[in-house]
């Protein structure tokens, strides 16, 4: 039967929109995106975020999140950096910068040049920094100078509790590092880095509301690849948050774009059945038959299940676009259908009888009124400068003409012919025969 292989290949339709299509051929960012897909060797950055962050001595979040001695082997980051491993499957191209595990390192007693302060307890940059150092205003490099000789680290290690801080010792040395800047002491500076990592209104309480791990992902160059890439993350994200008990949720530039096309599947088939069950119900009134509606939509729904197996063929994306036009492909398509189903069903005679009848009665009125018409009309599209109406526009309407018209002109036919409904007048009753004669005399 016509349609098998197209019906199969239905499930392999992709989801996205490449930016390219929407385009002009001529237009120069068609070799924007081409360089970008050939020479860009990191794809954009990913954040994962964590919710309520608690850092108090007593709970274990710290553990949890850390990838620094001590810290729990199935942590966030750890599993980030594991996830690393494996770019294919999980589009993670390297661990991710911990603004934490920067934090911790930059508090411990063996950063001498990092944590510091003065005798009144106040923060002490390291030597190379003013007003620790003055600048050399010709080559820039520091000068010698004993300013803050009068410097100690902020803690010893009898001042912390296993290597962390107590909550008290977080919260006061969180806005040193978060202002801290980088340099040949001490890299380990947060301020530029990790500016924009945390948010800190209300952070006195113990809880960090909300904070980011910054790492990025593979190189993306098809739509599949972003979509598969935010799936692939939220999955990741979900079981981390499963087995860690925390609120952890991914976030990169492009997924307000892409997140439609997690769903796309869904709404496609919720609109497409929406659409065939509305037209059964209108084909059952006006027919008043419940079986010449459900071979109505069987054929529709052959049509549609093709139409998205000639879609993957062609390359054809699964988008805003071609979900509408395969909802409007059903009502164009039951023209090719409901004049034969009726021209059969109001015929007389055997099935196949009627289908001939339908067929010569109402096959020349769609093949003329309906598939010329419109095939007409669909090769217009063809000659667009944009690649968007050529594809979805002209490649689409074109196929669904003529799987339209291959249903309904070539398989509805025969199908009726075999397993069609009866017709619609009754056949006159045979009249009863006169009494005859021996009756009346008796």
């Amino acid at each position: 039967m016509e349609g098998y292989l197209p019906m199969a290949l239905s499930t392999r339709l992709q989801p996205g929109l490449e930016q390219q299509i929407v385009l002009p051929r001529n237009s120069y960012l068609q070799d924007y995106f081409d360089d970008l897909a050939k020479y860009m060797k990191v794809g954009p950055p990913l954040y994962f975020v964590v919710k309520d962050f608690n850092y108090s001595s007593a709970s274990v979040d710290t553990n949890q999140i850390c990838s620094i001695s001590q810290c729990n082997s199935n942590s966030l980051l750890n599993e980030i950096s594991r996830q690393s491993l494996s770019p294919e499957t999980s589009y993670i191209a390297k661990p991710a910068a911990s603004w934490l595990d920067d934090f911790l390192i930059w508090m411990s007693p063996e950063a001498f040049g990092c944590c510091r302060k003065f005798v009144n307890g106040s923060y002490c940059p390291p030597d190379d920094q003013p007003p620790c150092c003055q600048l050399d205003q010709v080559s820039g490099s520091c000068m010698t100078s004993k300013t803050c000789s009068n410097c100690t680290t902020c803690f010893l290690h009898s001042d912390l509790d296993n290597g962390r801080p107590s909550t008290t010792q977080f919260r006061d040395k969180l806005p040193w590092f978060l202002d801290a800047l980088p340099s040949s002491d001490c890299s380990k500076g947060g301020k530029g880095a990790y500016s924009t990592s945390l948010d800190l209104s209300g952070y006195e309480s113990g809880i960090i509301q909300a904070s980011a791990f910054r790492t990025y992902h593979t190189p993306l160059n098809k739509q599949s690849d972003y979509v598969n890439s935010m799936r692939a993350a939220r999955d990741f994200s979900s079981k981390m948050s499963r087995d860690l008990q925390m609120k952890i949720f991914p976030y990169s530039v492009f997924y307000i774009f892409f997140e439609q096309y997690l769903s796309v599947w869904k709404t496609a088939i919720m609109n497409i059945c929406v659409c065939l069950g509305t037209i059964f119900v209108v084909c059952f009134i006006v027919t008043s038959s419940l079986w010449a509606s459900a071979i109505i939509l069987t054929v529709l729904a052959m049509i549609v299940l093709d139409m998205m197996g000639v879609m993957a063929i062609l390359g054809i994306q699964l988008n805003a676009i071609s979900v509408v036009n395969l909802v409007m492909s059903i009502g164009i398509a039951v023209e090719f259908c409901v004049h034969i189903t009726h021209a059969f069903m109001i015929g007389t005679g055997d099935k196949e009888t009627r289908a001939r009848q339908a067929l010569s009665t109402m096959g020349a009125s769609v093949f003329s009124g309906i598939t010329l018409t419109k095939l007409v009309g669909v090769i217009v599209l063809r000659f667009a400068k944009s690649e968007v109406f050529v594809v979805y526009y002209f490649q689409m309407y074109l196929a669904l003409v003529i799987i339209g018209f291959l249903h309904g002109l070539i398989f509805l036919p025969v199908l009726l012919s075999l397993c069609g409904p009866p017709t619609k007048w009754a056949k006159p009753k045979e009249q009863s025969q006169p009494p005859s004669a021996s009756s009346e005399r008796t």
